[in-house]
């Protein structure tokens, strides 16, 4: 079993995906900095190339990722690698998975 090397958070906002031959659109059901799990009803195959559109829970505009790789599908699931991105939308997401991070370890301590 591979080990994740970076912890994703749940998130819940919409993606539109674009590869050689299609265009799609689904929701980013958890995120990390490398890549996330998406949600969508448009087929998919492992191994495919993307340009994809974010749609961040911030007021900023879109994330972009130049280029992406589709790791895994598992129905209408799938897995996505961030191969390259701008550094400013680096930067964004870091701050995202961070946030949520906290926020979720603080909500456990009052749980608690």
């Amino acid at each position: 079993m591979k080990m994740r090397y970076s912890e994703r958070v749940l998130t819940d906002f919409p993606v539109i995906f674009a590869g050689d031959a299609y265009v799609g659109e689904g929701v980013v059901s958890n995120v990390s900095v490398p890549g996330c799990e998406i949600l969508s009803s448009k087929p998919v195959e492992p191994g495919t190339y993307l340009e994809m559109k974010l749609m961040m829970p911030d007021s900023g505009p879109s994330l972009s990722v130049g280029l992406a790789k589709i790791r895994w599908c598992r129905g209408r699931r799938f897995g996505v690698e961030f191969i390259r991105m701008p550094g400013g939308d680096q930067v964004r997401l870091g701050r995202l998975v961070r946030q949520q991070r906290a926020f979720r370890s603080t909500a456990r301590l009052h749980d608690s």
